[in-house]
């Protein structure tokens, strides 16, 4: 089920790409609107739970996209960076916002968390199911990561 899934979304460039867009906005609706616009849900009592939650959907789509756009592996540590730091400077912009947010250092932790969590999913998509993946990724790529496992 999980080879299928890789299989479609490699085969479905513009829905990979309006998922990363619509994450991204949804991320920064949800962490940098004024609190009384969000505040009254009950979700947020799971606030670290969404945090993780948003940064894994970031980073997977992130990563997802760069190994379809760019017809290779993914660069999983910079993946990883650029979603741990996506998740910081939000804290930071959060504290500088002069409408009630405040910075977090748990919030980035769970961000940190998803993104770590997104790339090991990732590492593992291109470990296991590269036959899903040979559309999209160029031979080279896949003769090389085959001579590196040996």
């Amino acid at each position: 089920m999980i080879g299928k899934s890789v299989s479609f979304l490699a085969g479905h460039k513009k829905l990979v790409y309006t998922l990363f867009v619509l994450i991204t906005l949804a991320t920064l609706m949800l962490t940098l609107l004024p609190p009384r616009h969000i505040s009254n849900s009950a979700l947020f009592q799971y606030d670290k739970l969404g945090h993780f939650l948003m940064f894994f959907g970031w980073t997977f789509m992130l990563g997802f996209s760069l190994m379809i756009r760019k017809k290779k592996l993914a660069p999983l540590l910079a993946i990883f960076l650029t979603g741990t730091l996506f998740g910081i400077s939000i804290e930071v912009i959060q504290e500088l916002m002069p409408y009630g947010r405040t910075a977090s250092f748990w919030d980035a932790v769970a961000d940190a968390a998803g993104s770590f969590t997104a790339v090991m999913l990732l590492w593992a998509i291109q470990s296991r199911y590269q036959a899903y993946l040979k559309p999209i990724l160029s031979k080279n790529t896949i003769k090389r990561r085959n001579t590196l496992d040996t």
